[in-house]
């Protein structure tokens, strides 16, 4: 049994990082047409020549946080190329200038989609759509292949073939975001935001129960929730979860830099936690609740980023299928897509486990 297996159970603990699997257990993706991972590089094209020459632009969309910060993965990958900078205008200025990226921001916008462009003569426009690259498995051996399932190594290995030059990284190539502060032992946050409540939520009873279930193993934790939906019940104000309410992404950075474990909703939120790095280079620990979309996907591909996810989710990453993509109804899948499904006891158990606690 692996972690890509469609397994009946919920809750089994995924962690992050490079994954290698023997080859008859791998997902299903598409091969990459060089050996990567031993040294071969891509075919010339000619194309990373034009970039450098006329610039480039991507457009990223305004509302969804998750989209936009796991596709900053292809501008990781074109800055590259380019080496001049990069130039933002959007609505989240303050925010992209925490970025790790040499990014220079205009006056903030209201509303609207991300610029982010390289300038040059005459920019070349890049379109970054999450359903469009596939899982990469890149053979390694005879016996082994690398699996590329995070959605920013998708969009990064697209673009070096595209590009028909090798890249420099090999692995999690969205950027990351400095957040100030240091760890505080034993603080666990939960994020209960998300951008589909009826789907996507764990909820304040589901995140109380982890929070009890990790208060009985390892007693001194703290523990503090985001959430768009106030107040908190009185159950979990009886259990000393601090509520900070709905932050914005540059206010939670922070937050985030001083805290030990995250625990989190399939949200753009969740993504920023572990995209987060401190002032000594080091990141929280986090763990993302998969329900209605493939938990091998919708990640940061980072080490510190794990997944707990339902069997629908595990199955999407297997068959390497889209719900948006497919039109795939997740609710026909019963249990096995519902988020509520996953025992809270399993994501306490996961969670300890990536935190090192156990």
């Amino acid at each position: 049994m692996t972690a890509w297996s469609a397994r009946p159970g919920a809750g089994v603990l995924t962690r992050g990082g490079d994954i290698r699997v023997c080859r008859e257990l791998a997902p299903l993706g598409q091969q990459l047409p060089y050996a990567r991972a031993a040294g071969a590089t891509p075919a010339a094209t000619g194309w990373a020549a034009q970039v450098a020459r006329r610039g480039w632009r991507i457009t990223l969309p305004g509302d969804s946080l998750g989209d936009t910060l796991l596709g900053m993965a292809a501008v990781t990958a074109l800055d590259s190329i380019t080496g001049t900078g990069i130039t933002y205008r959007g609505p989240r200025a303050a925010l992209m200038r925490r970025c790790a990226l040499p990014v220079t921001t205009s006056e903030p916008e209201e509303g609207g989609n991300h610029v982010l462009t390289s300038g040059g003569p005459a920019p070349i426009e890049v379109a970054v759509i999450p359903e469009v690259p596939p899982t990469w498995l890149d053979l390694v051996d005879g016996e082994h292949v690398q699996v590329h399932a995070a959605l920013p190594m998708r969009y990064y290995l697209d673009l070096e073939q595209r590009l028909g030059v090798r890249l420099p990284l090999d692995t999690a190539p969205a950027p990351r975001w400095y957040g100030a502060g240091s760890p505080r032992p034993g603080r666990v946050l939960f994020v209960g935001a998300t951008s589909r409540p009826d789907r996507k939520d764990y909820g304040q009873a589901g995140f109380l129960a982890i929070a009890e279930n990790l208060a009985a193993r390892r007693p001194g934790l703290s523990f503090a929730m985001i959430s768009a939906r106030e107040p908190l019940a009185p159950a979990a104000s009886t259990a000393g979860i601090e509520m900070l309410g709905a932050l914005d992404a540059l206010d939670v950075l922070d937050v985030f830099a001083e805290t030990e474990l995250v625990i989190g909703n399939d949200t753009g939120l969740t993504h920023l936690a572990a995209l987060t790095e401190r002032g000594d280079g080091s990141s929280p620990q986090v763990l993302g609740i998969y329900s209605r979309h493939a938990h091998a996907k919708w990640t940061t591909g980072r080490v510190n980023h794990h997944a707990v996810a339902t069997p629908f989710s595990a199955l999407l990453s297997v068959a390497d299928r889209c719900p948006v993509r497919d039109r795939l109804e997740d609710t026909l899948w019963g249990p096995a897509s519902a988020i509520g499904a996953v025992p809270p006891a399993a994501i306490a158990e996961a969670a300890g486990s990536a935190a090192g606690w156990w």
